[in-house]
């Protein structure tokens, strides 16, 4: 059962791909800088931070970096993490107007938890392979600023901490310290600088 439920996210990203690398992009879209406020939903924890990305050309498609940080609290323990993510996508739209965009993008996910005891803070960080696919809308403000919202599920491997034990509060993580898969969404919104875009 378990490797069903890792295996529908992962043919998620790849459908994403393959649609990314099929399509018909047109002329390019030149380069996109964008920063931004980040929420996150991973497990049952909200999360607050922020999101800094770049998109640009990459012949018949776009390539896509992306990071992101987060921070948050359950049940009395600390919660952060980051992200950094690239991969193919696509860019739909008139150049240097509102533009549409998907991708599918793989990477590292370090995620950390700590807890005060007295003082003393224990704490176990995690770093393993992630995948991320999603997409989001630039709207047109001006001739090279844009308004992006975007959202992007989020599903990496953060069962095994650095000690090599089950990381608390983490789903799906056994006595051994393996399974522990996580996911969860993430949702942006911030300003977006265009690069070579017609005015």
């Amino acid at each position: 059962m378990k490797r069903h439920h890792r295996a529908a996210p992962l043919a998620v990203l790849l459908a994403l791909a393959l649609t990314a690398g099929t399509a018909a992009a047109g002329e390019g879209h030149g380069t996109d800088h964008f920063a931004g406020y980040s929420f996150a939903s991973i497990g049952e924890a909200s999360r607050h931070g922020g999101n800094l990305a770049v998109g640009f050309d990459l012949g018949p498609i776009s390539g896509f970096v992306d990071t992101s940080f987060h921070w948050g609290s359950q049940s009395a323990v600390s919660l952060s993490d980051l992200t950094l993510m690239a991969g193919p996508g696509a860019r739909f739209g008139t150049r240097g107007a509102t533009v549409f965009f998907v991708r599918a993008l793989a990477g590292l996910v370090r995620d950390r938890t700590s807890i005060g005891i007295f003082d003393v803070d224990i704490s176990e960080s995690t770093t393993g392979l992630g995948f991320m696919g999603g997409g989001g809308v630039d709207y047109r403000v001006a001739s090279k600023l844009a308004v992006r919202l975007q959202a992007d599920y989020l599903f990496y491997d953060a069962g095994v901490g650095s000690s090599g034990s089950c990381v608390p509060d983490v789903p799906n993580c056994d006595d051994t310290g393996f399974g522990g898969w996580s996911s969860g969404y993430r949702f942006s919104a911030g300003v977006v600088y265009r690069f070579g875009s017609a005015r």
